[in-house]
Parts: C-alpha cells; sequence; structure tokens
C-alpha cells in the first residue's frame, strides 16, 4: 500500500525534483510476484526500513533476488511501542484523545528520533545518485515525515510537501487495515473511531513536526545541519544529484 514515487516537484528556485530515483511506501512483506518484478524494474539501491525490529522480523520484506537492494534497518519507536499501544487500550472510544496523541507522535520524530533519520541522510550520500525507498507498516508517519524532510532540503516548498504528504489519503485506506490492526496489536475490544487516528493522514501531524522544528531551530536548514548533519555541502550534493 501506499507506494509511489515522490520526485517530479518543483524547488524554490525553479528546478525539479528527479523522477525515478525516490520512493516511499508500505510494508513490502505483502508483494505478489508480479509486485517484486516491477519493483525490480526501478533498479533500488538502498531500502530504508523504519520498522521496529520485531516487525521486520514478523514480516519481513519481499525483494527481487537478482541485484536486490541493501536493507538499511532504522527502527523508529514512536507508533508501534509498548506504550503507545497501552495509552490505545485506555482510549477506547476517545477519538481525539487518539488523535492528540498521534501528534505527539509527530513532535517526537523531530525532538528524539534525530539518530535514525541523520543516518538515512549519511546512508544516500554514500551511494552516488542512489535510487532509494522509504517504508514503514502504512508509509504513513515514520515515512511521512522522511520524505517531507527530504523535499524540504532539495528545496521543495513546504505548501508542496504537505500536499505530497496528504496524498497517502489518496492511496492507503484505513478501513481496509482496520482488521489487520486489530489482529496484530491486540485490539479487538477498541471501537473504529478510536482507532482511525491511528490510520488516516491529517495536516495536522506533519504541522505538528514541522512546528517542532521551528520551535527549536532557526530554520529548516539548522535543523538539517545541526539534529541530522546535512549542512551546506551535504545539502549541496543531494541538490546535485536529485534536481534538474
Amino acid at each position: 500500500p501506499n507506494f509511489r514515487d515522490f520526485g517530479g516537484y518543483p524547488t524554490a528556485n525553479g528546478r525539479w525534483v528527479k523522477w525515478g530515483f525516490l520512493f516511499r511506501s508500505g510494508q513490502l512483506s505483502s508483494l505478489s510476484d508480479q509486485d517484486v518484478g516491477l519493483m525490480a524494474s526501478l533498479n533500488l539501491d538502498l531500502v530504508f526500513d523504519f520498522r521496529r525490529e520485531e516487525e521486520q522480523e514478523s514480516d519481513p520484506s519481499r525483494l527481487p533476488r537478482i541485484n536486490p537492494p541493501r536493507i538499511a534497518s532504522l527502527p523508529i519507536i514512536p507508533g508501534s511501542n509498548p506504550r503507545f499501544f497501552e495509552h490505545a487500550a485506555g482510549q477506547r472510544g476517545d477519538r481525539q484523545a487518539m488523535f492528540d496523541f498521534m501528534l505527539e507522535i509527530n513532535r517526537d520524530f523531530v525532538e528524539a528520533q534525530t539518530e535514525p533519520y541523520a543516518r538515512m541522510f549519511r546512508e544516500i550520500l554514500e551511494v552516488d545518485d542512489a535510487r532509494f525507498l522509504v517504508h514503514c507498516a502504512a508509509g504513513k508517519d515514520r515515512t511521512g515525515f522522511a520524505a517531507a524532510i527530504i523535499l524540504l532540503a532539495l528545496g521543495v516548498s513546504r505548501e508542496v510537501v504537505m500536499r505530497d504528504y496528504m496524498l497517502t489519503g489518496r492511496y492507503f485506506h484505513p478501513h481496509r487495515e482496520i482488521d489487520r490492526l486489530r489482529e496484530k496489536y491486540q485490539m479487538q475490544q477498541m471501537d473504529t473511531q478510536s482507532i482511525m487516528p491511528m490510520l488516516e493522514v491529517h495536516e495536522d501531524y506533519l504541522a505538528r513536526a514541522l512546528l517542532a522544528i521551528e520551535q527549536h531551530f532557526p530554520s529548516v536548514e539548522a535543523y538539517l545541519e545541526e539534529a541530522l548533519g546535512v549542512g551546506p555541502a551535504q545539502l549541496a550534493q543531494l541538490q546535485a544529484r536529485y534536481l534538474v
């Protein structure tokens, strides 16, 4: 679910993000043989898996056998740790409380998850013109923030970044995932409305992460450099590789 190329966007200086290099998706464990063949045609170099280690082990990715991309395991805990589901279990019937908790998860991406996102950029920069895929379970929150900061680093406007983020609403269908989520996390007793914020995409989610950047750093560029190690030299490399 939610597999897409996130190239093709304009930048503030009149350039464009290349097609065919930047991809994002949900988990890859249920790919059909046809899907795997299509993935092989993309010639991916790297796959960044943001799922926690237990998720990666229980639902391993299906990848091409010939010239497979290298998997970089970058577990990001918010949204899938025990504390989250303990909290969720206590919020039965309380949609707003779950929505607010999702906002806090997105804040945490900025304030407590710098190392996996910093390593993502390091890995990208270590491979010349790397074609890569970023993904988690739904390709929505952990992946959504990853795609957002990559596009911001390339000079794409916040408005366009948000537009890409919200495309998840078109390519990921929460009601199709409810039963799987309930089974996976033993949430059978929770009503659908209280679970839905976990599966939906809202502008407020990414906006909360971007607000955290504004609160802690003078600019997005400062956040990229100080928190993620992506300074002017690294930005120049990224833009040289992925912009036309």
